[in-house]
């Protein structure tokens, strides 16, 4: 478990933060977590909140979304698809059945396995907007139904983010501070 101090700390250290950066930093990330619905902390430790890892993972992603001007509702999109299990998501054995992944959840675990990918929010012609990693379908015979039915619909912007990279030296940050 994570404070956000150490977030701060390890994105400070990632990012090549001076010194006087790292107040707003630690505020920057203070912000989002109390302004982003799915951010909620999972204990506490006398005053300070606790995060998990895919927590601290997530917030990376979105800060660096926020840095680059993705506005508020958009990021409490990210925020909300990065955090809840999708019905298609990689499904991990559990007592008693399968508990289906979140993005951010799978995310980490393919980051462990050395996989390559990046998160797209795109705008498609008919004007809605979607989440979507770019990683290799766990099911390619539904992936290809899917594809053909939504074939037609025609993404016009994509906004990417290089996830696996950020992720990957983020855990790597963490491991070797804690």
């Amino acid at each position: 478990m994570f404070k956000i101090r150490h977030a701060t700390e390890a994105f400070a250290r990632l990012d090549q933060t001076p010194e006087e950066g790292i107040k707003p930093l630690d505020q920057a990330l203070r912000h989002l977590t109390q302004r982003l619905p799915a951010f909620a902390a999972a204990t506490r430790a006398g005053r300070a909140d606790l995060y998990p890892v895919t927590a601290i993972c997530a917030l990376r992603l979105l800060h660096k979304a926020d840095a680059f001007g993705l506005e508020r509702a958009a990021l409490a999109s990210l925020s909300n698809w990065l955090r809840n299990a999708a019905p298609l998501g990689r499904r991990v054995a559990v007592d008693g059945g399968f508990l289906v992944m979140s993005p951010i959840e799978e995310a980490i675990s393919r980051v462990r396995s050395g996989e390559d990918f990046d998160f797209n929010l795109t705008l498609y012609r008919d004007g809605h907007m979607a989440f979507g990693a770019d990683w290799p379908a766990e099911d390619p015979e539904a992936q290809a139904v899917t594809d053909s039915i939504l074939d037609h619909i025609l993404p016009d912007v994509t906004f990417t983010i290089h996830a696996s990279r950020l992720i990957a030296e983020l855990l790597a940050e963490l491991e070797e501070a804690h």
